[in-house]
């Protein structure tokens, strides 16, 4: 059955209404009528049972029959990513989506080529985001920050029982698997994953001096979304 994301203040008691794009979507295309039940989730890892009651041409209503409440991961995973040209980011966004990434921070750096989204594709990534929700099943939403700078970022990265990891083309030796041995029992992981360009030299020694580790994935250099997706598997594999 399908799951379809509804906003939170749509769900008031034991009922729910949809409107707009929504409506469209479930009545229009997916052709969903009175009676009909229908999975939803809200954004903040619940999600529910409705049966839809009335259809109109401005709203939707309907009952909700029953609540799940869909357990978390015990570790979050925050991905500090520079911004890749065209499309890519589109699918990037949608692909760390679905692999379950907490939330997408565009990483500015030196070499960045692209420093900013415009409004219009700022909601258009966070459209995105939330129908990557609805195919794979997650009940939360990843969340899309505007883009940071690199010295801000590392200062946001720092907290209680974060690992922070930053991919690196120079570095030779450590991998994932020798970070995971030492760092077992953790709450959220950042990854930083830099521009086409890489990092700059004192870009790298200022994470090392924040206590980020350097990671290898491989001898082979990797397009920014390559970097990305291949960093949260290996992650997500080991720590959720």
């Amino acid at each position: 059955m399908s799951h379809f994301y509804i906003y939170p203040k749509n769900i008031i008691n034991n009922t729910f209404t949809m409107e707009s794009e929504q409506l469209h979507y479930v009545v229009n295309v997916r052709r969903f009528a009175v009676d009909d039940e229908i999975k939803l989730f809200d954004g903040l890892g619940n999600g529910f049972l409705g049966k839809i009651t009335k259809i109109s041409k401005e709203k939707l209503s309907g009952i909700i029959l029953n609540k799940q409440t869909f357990i978390k991961p015990s570790v979050e995973i925050y991905l500090y990513c520079a911004i890749a040209k065209g499309e890519r980011t589109e699918w990037l966004i949608e692909k760390t989506a679905e692999i379950g990434i907490t939330k997408f921070i565009p990483l500015i750096t030196k070499r960045s080529v692209i420093t900013s989204f415009s409004p219009n594709k700022y909601e258009r990534l966070n459209k995105i985001s939330i129908s990557a929700s609805c195919q794979c099943g997650r009940a939360d939403i990843m969340e899309i920050e505007k883009p940071l700078a690199f010295e801000n970022a590392l200062k946001s990265s720092i907290t209680e029982k974060t690992l922070s990891i930053l991919a690196w083309e120079s570095e030779d030796k450590q991998t994932i698997d020798d970070i995971y041995n030492k760092n077992i029992n953790i709450k959220r992981i950042n990854i930083f994953i830099g521009p086409e360009g890489g990092f700059e030299p004192n870009e790298i020694e200022l994470a090392k001096n924040n206590n980020f580790h350097t990671i290898t994935l491989g001898k082979n250099i990797l397009r920014i979304e390559t970097a990305a997706i291949t960093a949260a598997v290996l992650i997500s594999n080991k720590w959720i």
